[in-house]
Protein backbone atom coordinates (compact mmCIF):
# COMPACT_ATOMS: atom_id res chain seq x y z
CA UNK A 1 0.00 0.00 0.00
CA UNK A 2 1.10 3.18 -0.73
CA UNK A 3 1.02 6.88 1.17
CA UNK A 4 -1.00 7.97 -1.34
CA UNK A 5 -3.73 4.95 -0.90
CA UNK A 6 -5.64 4.99 1.88
CA UNK A 7 -7.37 1.55 3.28
CA UNK A 8 -11.20 1.11 2.30
CA UNK A 9 -12.65 2.68 5.39
CA UNK A 10 -14.35 0.36 7.25
CA UNK A 11 -17.20 2.51 9.23
CA UNK A 12 -19.34 4.40 7.21
CA UNK A 13 -18.70 8.13 7.68
CA UNK A 14 -22.45 9.04 6.91
CA UNK A 15 -25.74 7.57 7.94
CA UNK A 16 -26.87 5.44 5.19
CA UNK A 17 -29.10 6.51 2.28
CA UNK A 18 -31.51 4.99 -0.23
CA UNK A 19 -28.35 3.06 -2.59
CA UNK A 20 -26.40 1.98 1.06
CA UNK A 21 -23.70 4.02 2.79
CA UNK A 22 -22.35 7.27 1.11
CA UNK A 23 -18.73 7.70 1.50
CA UNK A 24 -17.15 11.37 0.75
CA UNK A 25 -14.85 11.56 -1.94
CA UNK A 26 -11.97 11.94 0.08
CA UNK A 27 -11.91 8.17 1.73
CA UNK A 28 -12.84 6.55 -1.82
CA UNK A 29 -9.79 5.08 -3.69
CA UNK A 30 -8.18 7.29 -6.04
CA UNK A 31 -9.13 6.65 -9.62
CA UNK A 32 -12.02 4.40 -8.60
CA UNK A 33 -15.56 4.74 -8.93
CA UNK A 34 -17.75 4.33 -5.80
CA UNK A 35 -19.33 0.74 -6.81
CA UNK A 36 -21.88 0.82 -3.44
CA UNK A 37 -21.35 -1.46 -0.51
CA UNK A 38 -19.98 -5.16 -0.68
CA UNK A 39 -21.49 -8.07 -0.64
CA UNK A 40 -20.24 -8.49 3.02
CA UNK A 41 -21.38 -5.17 3.77
CA UNK A 42 -24.01 -5.39 6.87
CA UNK A 43 -27.51 -4.77 6.25
CA UNK A 44 -29.08 -0.88 6.51
CA UNK A 45 -30.55 -0.05 10.04
CA UNK A 46 -34.49 -0.50 10.36
CA UNK A 47 -36.25 3.05 9.95
CA UNK A 48 -38.45 4.04 12.76
CA UNK A 49 -41.59 4.65 11.98
CA UNK A 50 -43.08 8.52 11.99
CA UNK A 51 -46.26 6.83 13.85
CA UNK A 52 -44.48 5.69 16.93
CA UNK A 53 -45.19 9.01 18.80
CA UNK A 54 -48.20 9.14 18.10
CA UNK A 55 -49.35 6.12 19.04
CA UNK A 56 -47.33 6.38 22.45
CA UNK A 57 -49.04 9.84 23.00
CA UNK A 58 -52.97 8.02 22.04
CA UNK A 59 -52.42 5.11 24.01
CA UNK A 60 -51.29 7.89 27.08
CA UNK A 61 -54.37 9.77 26.30
CA UNK A 62 -56.15 6.96 26.85
CA UNK A 63 -54.85 6.40 30.14
CA UNK A 64 -55.32 9.25 31.44
CA UNK A 65 -58.71 9.19 30.16
CA UNK A 66 -59.71 5.87 31.78
CA UNK A 67 -58.17 6.62 34.97
CA UNK A 68 -59.89 9.79 34.94
CA UNK A 69 -63.79 8.77 34.40
CA UNK A 70 -62.98 5.18 36.94
CA UNK A 71 -61.98 8.09 39.27
CA UNK A 72 -64.95 10.28 38.91
CA UNK A 73 -67.31 6.96 39.46
CA UNK A 74 -65.60 6.10 41.83
CA UNK A 75 -66.28 9.77 44.27
CA UNK A 76 -69.50 9.88 42.44
CA UNK A 77 -70.86 6.77 43.47
CA UNK A 78 -69.09 6.06 46.74
CA UNK A 79 -67.53 9.22 47.84
CA UNK A 80 -70.42 11.90 47.21
CA UNK A 81 -73.41 11.84 49.51
CA UNK A 82 -76.34 10.96 47.19
CA UNK A 83 -78.85 14.27 46.90
CA UNK A 84 -81.28 12.30 47.29
CA UNK A 85 -80.64 10.51 50.68
CA UNK A 86 -79.06 14.22 51.71
CA UNK A 87 -82.81 15.86 51.25
CA UNK A 88 -83.91 12.75 52.96
CA UNK A 89 -81.71 13.00 55.93
CA UNK A 90 -82.57 16.82 55.87
CA UNK A 91 -86.21 16.65 56.14
CA UNK A 92 -85.64 13.60 58.76
CA UNK A 93 -83.85 16.36 61.25
CA UNK A 94 -86.61 18.71 60.05
CA UNK A 95 -85.16 20.69 57.81
CA UNK A 96 -85.59 22.10 54.39
CA UNK A 97 -84.61 19.50 51.79
CA UNK A 98 -81.03 21.22 51.10
CA UNK A 99 -80.42 21.33 54.94
CA UNK A 100 -80.84 24.89 55.30
CA UNK A 101 -82.85 25.30 58.71
CA UNK A 102 -86.91 25.86 57.97
CA UNK A 103 -87.96 29.02 58.83
CA UNK A 104 -90.35 29.70 61.79
CA UNK A 105 -91.74 32.83 60.73
CA UNK A 106 -92.39 31.45 56.83
CA UNK A 107 -95.65 33.18 56.19
CA UNK A 108 -95.23 32.51 52.53
CA UNK A 109 -94.39 29.51 51.48
CA UNK A 110 -94.47 30.10 47.36
CA UNK A 111 -91.34 28.83 45.69
CA UNK A 112 -89.99 30.99 42.87
CA UNK A 113 -89.13 28.95 40.36
CA UNK A 114 -84.86 29.10 40.72
CA UNK A 115 -86.32 27.33 43.75
CA UNK A 116 -88.79 24.79 42.49
CA UNK A 117 -86.02 24.12 39.81
CA UNK A 118 -83.48 23.59 42.51
CA UNK A 119 -85.28 21.60 44.48
CA UNK A 120 -86.19 19.46 41.72
CA UNK A 121 -82.82 18.91 40.59
CA UNK A 122 -81.94 17.52 44.15
CA UNK A 123 -84.30 14.63 43.54
CA UNK A 124 -83.53 14.22 39.93
CA UNK A 125 -79.61 13.61 40.78
CA UNK A 126 -80.88 11.08 43.25
CA UNK A 127 -78.80 7.39 42.35
CA UNK A 128 -81.90 5.79 44.10
CA UNK A 129 -85.07 5.12 41.65
CA UNK A 130 -87.61 5.26 44.20
CA UNK A 131 -86.70 8.75 45.67
CA UNK A 132 -85.88 10.26 42.84
CA UNK A 133 -89.18 8.84 40.98
CA UNK A 134 -91.38 10.15 43.95
CA UNK A 135 -89.33 13.54 44.45
CA UNK A 136 -89.49 14.96 41.36
CA UNK A 137 -92.86 14.26 41.07
CA UNK A 138 -94.11 15.33 44.27
CA UNK A 139 -91.90 18.69 43.44
CA UNK A 140 -93.71 18.60 39.61
CA UNK A 141 -97.33 18.99 41.59
CA UNK A 142 -96.29 21.60 44.46
CA UNK A 143 -95.36 23.80 41.91
CA UNK A 144 -98.21 22.92 39.51
CA UNK A 145 -100.50 23.58 42.50
CA UNK A 146 -99.17 26.65 43.14
CA UNK A 147 -99.79 28.30 39.67
CA UNK A 148 -102.95 27.40 40.15
CA UNK A 149 -105.47 30.97 40.89
CA UNK A 150 -106.37 31.03 44.78
CA UNK A 151 -110.04 31.19 43.84
CA UNK A 152 -109.95 28.08 41.75
CA UNK A 153 -110.95 24.65 43.13
CA UNK A 154 -108.61 22.97 40.29
CA UNK A 155 -105.89 22.15 43.73
CA UNK A 156 -108.71 19.36 44.79
CA UNK A 157 -107.53 17.80 41.82
CA UNK A 158 -104.14 17.22 42.98
CA UNK A 159 -104.61 15.41 46.13
CA UNK A 160 -104.55 11.89 45.38
CA UNK A 161 -100.94 11.93 43.22
CA UNK A 162 -99.63 14.67 45.68
CA UNK A 163 -100.83 11.86 48.67
CA UNK A 164 -99.36 9.15 46.65
CA UNK A 165 -95.72 10.61 45.88
CA UNK A 166 -95.64 12.08 49.82
CA UNK A 167 -96.51 8.11 50.93
CA UNK A 168 -93.74 7.08 48.46
CA UNK A 169 -91.03 9.52 49.26
CA UNK A 170 -91.53 8.67 53.05
CA UNK A 171 -91.05 5.22 52.28
CA UNK A 172 -87.75 5.51 49.70
CA UNK A 173 -86.18 7.44 52.64
CA UNK A 174 -87.92 5.45 54.83
CA UNK A 175 -85.80 2.17 52.86
CA UNK A 176 -82.70 3.70 53.29
CA UNK A 177 -82.68 4.45 57.11
CA UNK A 178 -84.76 8.05 57.52
CA UNK A 179 -88.11 8.40 58.87
CA UNK A 180 -89.81 11.65 57.17
CA UNK A 181 -92.72 13.86 58.95
CA UNK A 182 -94.37 15.37 56.40
CA UNK A 183 -97.00 17.48 57.95
CA UNK A 184 -99.32 19.90 55.21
Amino acid sequence: MTDQQQPYPQQPAQPYAQGGPVYPASQQWPGQPYAGPGPDAPPPPPVKSSRTPLIVAAAAFLVVLVLSLGGYAVYDRFIREDPGIAACKAMAEDKQIDGSPKDSDAGDDKLTEAEYREARKIFEDSRYDKIREHGTALMDLLWQVQQLPEDNGGALAFVGPMGTHVSGLQTACADEGYIVKMDG
